[in-house]
């Protein structure tokens, strides 16, 4: 009669599969690759602060938005996690005003709408003039087609999804990525576990449940 021979466990690797090394955010450029970077992302900072509750697709959404918004409407050299942290910035919502607009509310509506809501020296005064946004990829300008749809733009989409939630939820979403980014930049390697010391933070391998799989990365055309 034979036996199998048992697979030794390593610590934390019961049931597990490792994920590779996550590309660089400076390094992403189609949607594709910024589904998988924000499906990363979530998993390693859940498993960097186990206690809080798992990341929902409203979450997902919102960081592919932004981070969509990075990387097809902002110039290459913005491409950063700090800059991410300058877009959570301009997010604000006021649970007594619904229909407030933040900057960055303002910033998706430039591609929504065509329009940029900007100081006119002319007239001395804010007004609604047709925004200079050209899209990275293909170099679509909504301007010129009086705006986009969800369908047209994967970094609209994503914000459509959630843009439309109560001020209360916006707001814990923000706090929520916030709190994320602030771990996956400054506490990644500080939270390793123990078996990874002395290896460097670059090549560092995050791994994941088999059955964790409830962020999955979007089957959506390239723009």
């Amino acid at each position: 009669m034979f036996f199998k021979k048992k697979k030794e466990k390593t610590p934390k690797t019961s049931n597990r599969k490792v994920v590779p090394s996550m590309k660089p955010i400076e390094e992403l450029r189609t949607n594709k690759d910024v589904a998988e970077w924000c499906r990363d992302f979530l998993r390693i900072t859940d498993e960097l602060s186990p206690e809080l509750a798992i990341a929902d697709r409203a979450e997902r959404n919102y960081l592919m938005a932004l981070v969509g918004f990075l990387v097809e409407w902002c110039p290459r050299k913005d491409l950063s996690l700090e800059s991410l942290a300058v877009l959570l910035s301009l997010a604000d919502a006021r649970e007594n005003d619904e229909n407030f607009k933040s900057a960055l509310d303002l910033m998706f509506v430039q591609i929504e709408e065509g329009k940029a809501y900007s100081y006119v020296a002319e007239y001395d005064q804010y007004l609604w003039v047709p925004s200079k946004y050209r899209r990275n990829s293909d170099g679509m300008k909504p301007a010129d087609r009086k705006g986009l749809v969800g369908s047209e733009d994967f970094a609209l989409l994503c914000w459509d999804s959630v843009n439309h939630l109560p001020a209360i939820r916006r707001i814990s979403l923000k706090a929520s990525l916030t709190s994320r980014l602030i771990d996956f930049k400054y506490l990644r390697e500080a939270e390793a576990p123990a078996y990874t010391h002395g290896v460097p933070n670059d090549i560092f391998d995050y791994e994941f449940d088999d059955d964790d799989d409830d962020i999955p990365a979007f089957s959506f055309p390239e723009a």
